[in-house]
């Protein structure tokens, strides 16, 4: 989206980034089109940051089962596996490796005009709030910028207990009046 509102200013009223990345140097490697997952074997990565002794508090193993399911509803293919999997697309990891790993961005945040939203949690292990605060500073014209770091959540706080904190801040800032 950042891309997209970067070239084409005219077109975005605003612009929201959730957990947005801002140069990772060490991306993981990638092969082929799709990477795939397994229940099992995301469960770890489940709440990445999260403190273990708060991870059942914040994002209970439970909701992980449903949304992997709900998940394996979006790929028959991959549902019909054993074990059952998921394929993402690597279209973000060719472009980690590519151009952020090379200290390149994929767009330039200084075109971007909308009034812009960066909302991170604060124990994102994947792009932490740190990422959000440099690209922040990289808004230099934005109509007007903010920055979000919501409490206790991980890169997937939008499963998490403190997901409607997310939902709330989103929707105040598309729901506010223009300056």
């Amino acid at each position: 989206m950042a891309g997209y509102a970067a070239e084409n200013p005219a077109k975005v009223e605003r612009l929201v980034l959730y957990a947005p990345v801002w140069y990772l140097p060490k991306p993981a490697p990638y092969a082929g089109a799709y990477r795939i997952a397994d229940g099992a074997k995301g469960q770890p990565a489940r709440g990445r940051g999260i403190p273990r002794d708060r991870l059942e508090e914040t994002f209970p193993a439970a909701w992980y089962d449903q949304w992997w399911k709900a998940n394996l509803a979006t790929d028959p293919g991959g549902a019909a596996r054993n074990p059952p999997i998921v394929r993402a697309p690597n279209g973000v990891m060719k472009d980690l490796a590519e151009v952020w790993a090379q200290g390149r961005s994929t767009y330039d945040p200084a075109a971007i005009r909308a009034p812009t939203l960066l909302v991170v949690g604060e124990w994102d292990g994947i792009t932490p709030p740190s990422m959000a605060q440099a690209l922040f500073k990289e808004l230099k014209r934005a109509k007007y910028r903010r920055l979000v770091v919501l409490s206790e959540g991980s890169h997937s706080i939008s499963l998490e207990r403190n997901r409607m904190h997310l939902i709330r801040e989103v929707q105040n800032f598309l729901e506010e009046p223009a300056n």
